[in-house]
């Protein structure tokens, strides 16, 4: 028997083998997860429906009529819902640019479900931004200018009066 420390030495297409045959095992595992819980999905919405059907076999022809009419209701005011989500991200992102600011916050303000309170955030957040803004540059402009000193040249070595010299005469 060999040795516990031996190498095992495998040509490259002998390598490549052993990782294709790894990821196909992982592969084919993820695979059978995924259709075993898709399967039990698929099961439990198949008796969800039956019992639906029996209980609306159970029910009177007013009882179904008023049971589909409030179906339809639910499914129009859920639309609805999502039109007007819709319609409100539309708006806050069309609000986030008029005011300069990144549209990358129009999830995060949408979340806060009302056209007037995203309106007061997103002004809120341009106020703070502005006066952030605004501060950082009045600390850098607050940096002490150059000191106004007179020049070490006197008039004799100043180059610029010696070459002004040659003129005047």
């Amino acid at each position: 028997m060999a040795e516990a420390n031996d190498e095992l030495q495998l040509t490259p297409e002998e390598l490549q083998a052993r990782i294709d045959s790894e990821a196909d095992k992982r592969t084919s595992k993820a695979l059978e997860t995924a259709k075993a819980k898709w399967e039990a999905d698929q099961a439990k919405a198949l008796e969800n429906a039956k019992a639906e059907g029996q209980r609306l076999a159970k029910l009177s022809s007013d009882e179904k009529q008023k049971e589909e009419v409030d179906q339809r209701i639910a499914n129009i005011e859920k639309r609805e819902k999502e039109l007007n989500l819709r319609e409100l991200k539309s708006a806050t992102v069309s609000m986030l640019n008029d005011n300069g600011l990144s549209t990358d916050l129009a999830d995060s303000l949408v979340a806060l479900g009302d056209a007037d309170k995203i309106k007061s955030a997103a002004d809120t957040l341009k106020k703070s931004l502005d006066e952030t803004v605004n501060q950082r540059v009045n600390e850098s402009l607050r940096d002490d200018p150059p000191a106004n000193t007179s020049s070490n040249l006197d008039a004799e070595n100043d180059p610029f009066k010696r070459i002004m010299s040659k003129y005047d005469k």
